[in-house]
């Protein structure tokens, strides 16, 4: 129980914990049923968590769907999440490309080629899409969508 205590868990995750501390798999199912109907186990509250924690953190929606499934989530749990939350990807990529490469004004200056592409592989490792990083990078007015 002191697992769950510090932090929500997927089932998967709780069920890898479980058996990397010794317990055989007849405990371990008992366990994450008894979870689960307790209410203390829950994958759809976890992939809101995760996507939360994620949008805190400036990822985007690929890079938080590869932790999910590292967890053990479904991407359709994580994407009626995302329906629920209303992210905006565009918006949230434009933010993370100004906080890392804004100048003094808050705007993000023109890049030569060099280091367009520096930027564009950072908002790439952070999980962005190319749309969302072609719209953070544009010089445009930021209200507009592509």
């Amino acid at each position: 129980m002191g697992l769950l205590a510090r932090r929500d868990h997927s089932v998967h995750e709780l069920q890898q914990k479980l058996s990397q501390r010794g317990f055989d798999q007849d405990t371990i199912d008992i366990t994450l049923e008894q979870c689960l109907a307790r209410g203390w186990l829950d994958d759809a509250r976890f992939a809101a968590s995760l996507l939360r924690q994620g949008v805190s953190k400036h990822h985007g929606w690929l890079r938080i769907c590869q932790d999910a499934k590292r967890k053990g989530i479904d991407t359709e749990l994580l994407s009626r999440a995302e329906q629920e939350q209303e992210v905006d990807w565009y918006a949230l990529a434009r933010e993370t490309a100004e906080r890392k490469y804004a100048d003094l004004d808050g705007r993000l200056p023109p890049a030569e080629q060099k280091e367009k592409a520096k930027r564009m592989r950072f908002l790439q490792s952070r999980g962005f899409n190319f749309d969302q990083i072609q719209y953070a990078l544009s010089h445009d007015d930021p209200d507009t969508h592509f």
